[in-house]
């Protein structure tokens, strides 16, 4: 049967998705335990890590590798949709930004499903960007699928599945063929995401599309504290499960168990009711935290933010603590204000600009106030903002190549 792995007190996330890969190789079960079946996270990344363990047998410092491949197959994606979008010029060039990126590989050398999600979300934009610009029966069914394997790898971005069937209601098609093409759509997503929920129904006895987790993020996201975010200094993380009454935990993962997850969700909304406009204003904050990133990696509470980057550089390094400072400050700003002004200067071609609008605003509207998790899970649509910064500055210097023409022509 082989070697069973199991969860411990130095749990963290790129051991829970090894004790799950490595669990579905040696015992065909998705369980951390050996005992009781999971639902901590998406089947798809632990069960694709768990085919890479197959072939080369459990050896955690090769999943950088994979990790790679996500990448280099995510930015061929990319490329096709700049293509598709706007000309090869644009395509190569966001994808090259893409590639060069350094969010996408100065993170720690973690088993961490982001790559994987990436990759996905970049073939979901694609699929859509094709169905919407010529629409047919294959082309949603397509869109559906990997819309599927998008869910189940990240179970948030089911706000944005749904989110995606209103751009098949604004084709230029009779209503019974949006009809027809929303159908194909959400039954091809159906398909992959409904044996996950019926396993997860018939294992615990409720309804659980994918996974669990949305406890978490009402009770964490609810905790006026923490400023409804992750990540924070562990003592405070501490007090906060212990005031839900979940300590001491037997392992870090404990509070994504099914029956401790659906309390936390019971006590989270309870909170929110109490006080909606705090958490109205915590949820807005978590926005920034997504986008910009979380203030704990900048500012040390008492000492502001010169010991925050010490702390930071001691844990990554100096190049990676500066560089982090300088995306949240200046990169991301930038990206946001040149992606803004790109929409305004190809207002003309909205509808079939509209994926690259769905995809970060479903994502965010998905995972803020579901969950509490770093900035870096704005990575997967970031694409996108540098699609449109690319394509706002492919528009001003062709702009200035006639100006300069036409000045010419006049002398």
């Amino acid at each position: 049967m082989g070697d069973m792995e199991g969860p411990n007190q130095s749990f963290a996330v790129d051991q829970l998705f090894d004790t799950l890969a490595w669990n579905l190789v040696a015992l065909r079960q998705f369980t951390l335990d050996g005992v009781n079946a999971a639902a901590h996270v998406g089947p798809l990344y632990p069960t694709v890590l768990a085919g890479f363990y197959f072939i080369i047998g459990h050896r955690p410092e090769w999943v950088p590798m994979l990790h790679i491949l996500f990448d280099l197959c995510a930015v061929l994606g990319i490329y096709r949709v700049g293509t598709v979008l706007w000309n090869p010029r644009v395509g190569a060039w966001t994808a090259s930004l893409l590639f060069l990126y350094p969010a996408y590989w100065t993170y720690d050398p973690r088993i961490r499903s982001e790559a994987l999600l990436t990759l996905l979300m970049s073939l979901w934009l694609w699929a859509t960007v094709l169905a919407m610009k010529a629409p047919s029966k294959p082309r949603f069914a397509v869109m559906g699928l990997v819309a599927g394997l998008t869910v189940l790898c990240k179970p948030v971005v089911l706000v944005l599945a749904v989110l995606l069937t209103m751009l098949i209601g604004m084709g230029a098609d009779r209503i019974s063929r949006k009809l027809v093409y929303g159908i194909v759509y959400g039954t091809a997503c159906l398909v992959l995401v409904l044996p996950w929920s019926v396993r997860n129904y018939m294992e615990f006895h409720h309804i659980i599309p994918v996974s669990a987790g949305v406890g978490v993020g009402f009770w964490m996201g609810s905790d006026p504290t923490s400023r409804g975010s992750w990540p924070m200094p562990l003592e405070r993380e501490y007090a906060i499960w212990e005031s839900a009454g979940l300590t001491p935990l037997p392992h870090a993962y404990a509070m994504y168990e099914v029956q401790t997850d659906r309390l936390l969700r019971q006590k989270g909304l309870e909170r929110i009711m109490a006080d909606p406009l705090s958490y109205l204003s915590l949820t807005l904050g978590r926005v920034w935290d997504f986008w910009v990133g979380n203030s704990f990696y900048l500012f040390e509470e008492q000492h502001g933010i010169t010991l925050g980057v010490s702390r930071d550089a001691q844990e990554r390094g100096w190049v990676v603590a500066f560089y982090s400072l300088f995306k949240r400050l200046v990169l991301v700003p930038i990206l946001m204000i040149f992606a803004c002004y790109s929409a305004w200067i190809h207002r003309d071609r909205w509808k079939i600009l509209l994926p690259l609008y769905a995809f970060p605003i479903g994502l965010t509207v998905a995972y803020v106030p579901f969950t509490v998790e770093a900035g870096r899970y704005a990575l997967p649509v970031l694409p996108c903002l540098m699609m449109l910064s690319v394509a706002a500055v492919h528009h001003l210097r062709i702009i200035q190549a006639f100006s300069g023409n036409d000045a010419f022509h006049q002398a």
